[in-house]
């Protein structure tokens, strides 16, 4: 039993490891329907090569993403079909790594998960300005640049489809953007190819929806009078379109805070592993209290999204929190499932039908 506030009463191997014991919260609800949509992103070198590109990178950055395909990925591979969770769940896979790592893309194959798409080198579709003025792309950032021209993102879908069907003998139906950094091109090339869902954005914390088909947002421009741009973000308008969005961000992952980069701003690195796990849990003890979707009186419906990295997760002070995760989540009985992805999106359009 973990020694963690909020956490459900032990049973069999966890009550063997129990050092306290906490009841299960009190809830109103007298039906609970829990999804875990539980995903690996396979960036490996490619998070150097796109979103990660930087001209000081050098051996020891691209070091990190051979030891993320060569360790991480068979460390994650082998928990995971131990837990028997390899069926449901989804790894979000770059070309390039379906590309660099061959031995080990058939072992996460043969392990029976959803393969979904994630760019070809982690390309990031928009630049961002980071506040850096010495940040080597930043005369492109504050242009608001593209890093990518939309016939070249067409030109990378198209590749990482053919990539993944050739390895899997199925087209893939799901995208998660590289960074999550999803730009409004992307959606219709998605649906051209026929995917199912995008799992990039944060509409929604713990619940599916059908993404809208939201015009570009624009910033204002203060050099202009302020009559000309104060007025509303018009989102009730927009129209739907066909794929489902399965929410994740930042919060519901491993690698910013656990990973450290010494050439992106945003990376930690030494965040204790424990402090995860008790977010993640606060998390799923609020939402288990709290996330009632409105559709069935007395039954709290909703999907809790995780996203590992391997050379995150794969590193030995981490991978044993993954597991005491795993354990926690799956203790929680018949309520708690883990699902792919592609079932996520295939049953919320069911029940939008």
């Amino acid at each position: 039993m973990s020694s963690f506030k909020g956490s459900k009463p032990a049973t069999g191997e966890e009550a063997s490891e129990s050092t306290s014991s906490v009841p299960r919260p009190l809830t109103r609800y007298s039906k609970h329907r829990v999804r875990v949509a539980l995903s690996v992103d396979f960036d490996a070198i490619s998070a150097h090569l796109g979103t990660g590109k930087h001209p000081d990178n050098n051996m020891a950055d691209y070091s990190q993403g051979i030891f993320a395909g060569k360790v991480g990925v068979p460390r994650l591979v082998k928990l995971f079909n131990r837990l028997r969770l390899s069926e449901k769940m989804t790894w979000f896979i770059p070309g390039h790594s379906m590309e660099t790592f061959p031995a080990e893309i058939q072992q996460i194959i043969d392990s029976g998960c959803e393969i979904g798409l994630h760019g070809y080198s982690h390309e990031v579709f928009l630049l961002y300005h980071c506040g850096c003025p010495n940040h080597p792309q930043a005369e492109l950032m504050n242009q608001g640049a593209y890093q990518m021209t939309e016939e070249q993102e067409a030109d990378v879908l198209k590749k990482c489809i053919d990539l993944a069907t050739k390895l899997t003998g199925k087209k893939p139906v799901g995208w998660r953007a590289p960074l999550y950094q999803i730009r409004e091109t992307t959606i219709p090339l998605l649906e051209k190819h026929g995917f199912e869902y995008d799992s990039s954005l944060t509409h929604h914390d713990s619940q599916p929806f059908l993404l809208p088909r939201h015009p570009p947002i624009k910033p204002p421009d203060f050099s202009q009078p302020a009559s000309t741009w104060m007025h509303p973000t018009h989102l009730d308008s927009a129209s739907l379109t066909s794929l489902v969005e399965i929410p994740c961000n930042w919060y519901g992952e491993d690698e910013t805070p656990l990973s450290y980069l010494p050439h992106v701003n945003n990376s930690h690195g030494y965040v204790d592993t424990r402090v995860i796990e008790q977010m993640w849990k606060d998390r799923f003890l609020w939402l288990w209290e709290n996330a009632d979707d409105g559709n069935e009186e007395g039954i709290n419906d909703f999907v809790f999204p995780i996203c590992l990295h391997p050379d995150t997760s794969g590193m030995a002070h981490v991978i044993g929190m993954i597991e005491r995760m795993m354990k926690w989540l799956k203790n929680w009985g018949d309520e708690v499932h883990f699902c792919r992805y592609e079932d996520i999106a295939r049953e919320t359009k069911e029940n939008q039908a």
